[in-house]
């Protein structure tokens, strides 16, 4: 996994919300940061690579991603559709980790 990665990811610990298609938004543990993408953990089972997913951070626009991996009922590494621009991810940890 670690490989493919562009660049290191920031530890982060925080909540977040994520819905599949127009389902209920289930709230998830996100960590391990990048521009491109994050760690989410604390899922349902029923959550499989390659599900497309949108996520909520904080007070961010939702953020559409695809499902890279899955530790089946455990966590998920997830892939954003558009990396996050710099400044908003450096808002993004300070908010993070401001809670």
């Amino acid at each position: 996994m670690t490989a493919n990665r562009k660049r290191d990811r920031a530890c982060v610990e925080g909540i977040c919300r994520y819905r599949s298609g127009s389902g209920i938004a289930v709230p998830v543990r996100i960590s391990d940061l990048t521009e491109e993408g994050c760690r989410i953990s604390s899922i349902p089972r029923n959550l499989e690579s390659g599900d497309r997913i949108s996520i909520s951070i904080d007070t961010l626009a939702p953020l559409f991603a695809t499902v890279r991996w899955v530790d089946r009922g455990r966590a998920a590494g997830l892939k954003f559709d558009n990396p996050l621009y710099p400044s908003v991810f450096d808002w993004l940890l300070s908010s993070i980790r401001a809670h």
